[in-house]
């Protein structure tokens, strides 16, 4: 009798872990419940909630700005204005036409001018002087006379490494809602990199941006972070002693999505590696979900992978929230989806906006 059960919990593991047949005892018994889940797609709805998706890319940045109370979804390839409600209200894609330069807090930077994304209707805000083109300040005049005075009196003031000349560095000034464009000399490092910052020093003193204040999301559930690179805590803390590498980290988050991943239906598989025989290393298929807000429940399923041999689920899915202290502010939450294969893909990725649209 040991015999054949041993036989037999053998010859599960074997066809768990080397086939696509599907043996997950909750997904056999609730595999016709787990079908009617809907696919994750351009809009779902359920109880007070609408989730729509506003992206087609995977690992989008989502940042939020309280002043006036938005959220930016930005990309090498565009910038997308949500509202405090979860409205898109406004895209720049960048393309030929727009000549981008560079993106800095709410500002998208172009050769004709600065789009303001706090503005409810950004446009061009085309520079109303270019100064210092053609090295002709030295270090000294440009230092005193014109960034002193310049940056004295604006509102906001912005330092750039990309302009259209490769050795030169830029300052931007807004004063009296028009914009300066002030180049630094050639034979200056007034404008330097540390690190993933662009940094201004004058005179061994260290001058801060004027821009507004900005924070990425967390997903609370696993401790990751809206950044286009997803930085997680066990990655930000080593570095963070100080707050300065990441200073969102010490923000309190409170959490009212979370994702359950209820199953795994195993569909295909690779076979990496030189010496293998052809035993699955990763299995590819379909996961079942339940997405919870705030005691509603939202059923859904999407592609997802797992190792072999007892590997958990890997279903590239957060929920972003604001920082407690700006929760008030909005009820908007995102979800992202930011599957990392073009293996078995089922073309969903991106960034899902979820709102509370009330009783329908």
């Amino acid at each position: 009798m040991i015999i054949y059960i041993a036989i037999i919990l053998l010859a599960y593991v074997v066809i768990q872990n080397c086939s696509v047949i599907n043996l997950s005892p909750r997904l056999l018994w609730n595999k016709a419940k787990y079908k009617k889940f809907a696919e994750l797609q351009e809009k779902l709805h359920w109880d007070n909630f609408l989730m729509y998706r506003v992206t087609q890319n995977s690992n989008d940045g989502i940042r939020y700005f309280p002043e006036k109370n938005f959220f930016i979804i930005s990309s090498s390839s565009y910038f997308i204005k949500i509202d405090q409600a979860g409205n898109k209200v406004f895209e720049l894609g960048n393309n030929q036409n727009v000549k981008f330069l560079d993106a800095i807090n709410c500002y998208v930077i172009t050769a004709d001018g600065i789009y303001d994304f706090s503005k409810e209707n950004p446009s061009v805000e085309h520079f109303a002087e270019i100064l210092n083109k053609d090295n002709t300040i030295s270090d000294k005049v440009w230092a005193e006379d014109f960034f002193g005075k310049f940056y004295d009196r604006a509102d906001a003031v912005l330092f750039s490494f990309h302009t259209e000349s490769a050795d030169r560095e830029v300052v931007y000034f807004r004063h009296n809602g028009k914009w300066i464009k002030l180049y630094t000399p050639k034979s200056s490092s007034f404008i330097y990199a540390e690190g993933s910052e662009i940094r201004c020093k004058i005179n061994r003193e260290q001058i801060l941006p004027k821009w507004q204040d900005e924070h990425f999301l967390k997903d609370i559930q696993n401790a990751t972070y809206s950044n286009q690179l997803r930085y997680t805590d066990a990655y930000i803390t080593p570095f963070n002693s100080d707050n300065t590498f990441f200073p969102d980290q010490k923000l309190e988050y409170t959490q009212k999505g979370k994702i359950k991943a209820l199953a795994f239906e195993k569909e295909t598989y690779t076979t990496e590696g030189y010496i293998n025989p052809g035993i699955p290393n990763q299995f590819y298929g379909t996961a079942y979900y339940d997405l919870e807000i705030e005691n509603t429940v939202l059923n859904f399923k999407t592609v997802a992978d797992k190792a072999s041999f007892g590997g958990n689920i890997e279903t590239y899915l957060h929920v972003f929230e604001l920082p407690a202290k700006y929760a008030p502010k909005s009820n908007v939450r995102f979800l992202t989806y930011d599957y990392s294969t073009n293996f078995h893909e089922n073309k969903t990725t991106g960034v899902y906006v979820i709102k509370n649209i009330g009783n329908k």
